[in-house]
């Protein structure tokens, strides 16, 4: 048995943060898979733009050597920057609201050949092509655009095993770093400059990462610190979000955001594709839910980025394909999987805006709970394997009318019930192993 009291009437406990966000646009597969009302659906905050098109058109999207292809030209003329495809995915992720976080660098090579993920053979003109791009996509430049993109994440995963990602020494990452960051930050003050994408949140390589940056004269920029995890168990993920804010704040960078923009499920990654048909699945459904209650009422994460929405990767547990349609007929569609609902559940809880504490007795749950705009909202998730009786304790509701919504082996959000209340209710519910609800009122997650 568990119990779970919400008082709704209580005072709020901060704002309800961008959690739900993903990797990766609307339109996928060179445009012909489109998403787009799904991410409006979900109400996805954020797109991190990494690995965009892989493998069907990296060479063409977001990397540094797609837009910028003669590295010895010159970069402060815009017939040497290749933006239009790039600009095609930047427009499809502000029409549907998802605010690209864009990230500068390349993507993963997978190839024995590698191409471009060794170190750029100048520092500062890799700094400066980055700084045109940016002024392409926020000042206008070279015919661009004026759009509202915050985040500007410096590589991916430059410590990953296998060398995929960067091909250089660390102490020449660490360099390129401290040059690209500290011109962005004096070119544009009013934008966040971070990185690195690390595959964690702290390892000897990023230990070595701060005392790089922080023994030079000046203070490198660091605006976020981002790093990821794949995990099965959220031992994980609370480990790792401690061990980040305990480095930011040992080398002094307390004030720097702490973003989670790659995670998903993965219980061994010597065992594959069990954890890719799970994932995608009412258990990868428990794990999202239980992943976004807990980032929300247990850590200090500002920002998390799901890995994978574009829809033809085996990471993509949010959506499977649906119509089948390519070229002047019409584009693909794609058909949301049970892990897509715990997203559109907590969007409702963003939309809210204020964040409630939730009080537990017995057995680990994770939960989360907003009001506002006259809305009350309840995310709750069974993320074990045994089922068990749920107990809800909701009071402050103020003669609203609740829906209880579900996720589980059998159920694919659905409505299961519908209750109008003075003030306070209580419901024991059964909830299977592997699922989640959604308690709320009735207009905030239609």
């Amino acid at each position: 048995m568990k119990r779970l009291t919400v008082d709704f009437s209580a005072d709020s406990q901060g704002k309800v943060r961008p959690l739900h966000g993903v990797n990766s646009g609307p339109m996928t597969k060179v445009f012909t898979y489109d998403a787009r009302p799904q991410f409006r659906e979900a109400g996805f905050p954020f797109a991190r733009l990494h690995d965009v098109e892989y493998p069907y058109g990296s060479g063409e999207f977001v990397d540094i050597p797609c837009i910028f292809r003669d590295f010895d030209a010159d970069e402060t003329n815009p017939e040497n920057y290749s933006f239009g495809l790039t600009d095609e995915y930047l427009k499809a992720c502000v029409e549907v609201g998802a605010e690209p976080l864009f990230r500068l660098g390349v993507s993963i090579e997978h190839a024995p050949v590698k191409r471009h993920i060794f170190p750029p053979k100048d520092f500062a003109k890799w700094a400066r092509i980055c700084e045109h791009i940016i002024r392409h996509y926020t000042e206008g430049w070279a015919n661009g655009f004026h759009w509202s993109i915050r985040y500007w994440e410096i590589w991916n995963e430059a410590d990953g095993a296998g060398g995929f990602q960067w091909q250089g020494t660390p102490e020449e990452f660490y360099e390129l770093y401290c040059v690209a960051a500290t011109h962005l930050k004096a070119c544009f003050p009013h934008l966040k400059i971070g990185g690195c994408g690390w595959t964690k949140a702290h390892s000897p390589y990023m230990e070595n990462f701060f005392k790089y940056i922080t023994a030079k004269p000046w203070r490198v920029p660091l605006d976020f610190y981002s790093w990821h995890r794949y995990y099965a168990e959220l031992s994980s993920l609370a480990e790792h979000a401690r061990l980040a804010e305990d480095l930011l704040v040992r080398y002094g960078y307390a004030e720097a955001e702490s973003v989670f923009d790659e995670w998903n499920y993965m219980e061994d990654w010597r065992d594959q594709p069990a954890s890719y048909v799970k994932l995608k699945s009412h258990i990868g459904a428990a794990h999202c839910a239980a992943t976004l209650a807990f980032m929300q009422s247990s850590t200090n994460i500002q920002i998390a980025n799901y890995f994978e929405a574009d829809v033809v990767k085996e990471w993509c547990g949010l959506f499977e394909v649906d119509k089948m349609c390519i070229g002047v007929h019409g584009k693909a569609t794609v058909r949301p999987l049970k892990p897509f609902y715990a997203f559109k559940a907590f969007h409702a809880l963003y939309q809210m805006g204020e964040a409630l504490p939730v009080l537990t007795e017995g057995r680990e749950f994770y939960a989360t709970a907003a009001k506002g705009n006259g809305e009350v909202g309840l995310l709750v998730a069974n993320y074990e394997e045994e089922g068990t009786d749920l107990t809800l304790d909701l009071r402050g509701l103020g003669g609203r009318t609740l829906e209880v919504r579900l996720v589980d082996r059998t159920h694919d959000f659905e409505r299961v019930m519908q209750v109008t209340a003075s003030d306070g209710l209580q419901l024991t519910l059964p909830l299977q192993g592997y699922s989640f609800l959604y308690v709320g009122s009735r207009r905030a997650c239609v």
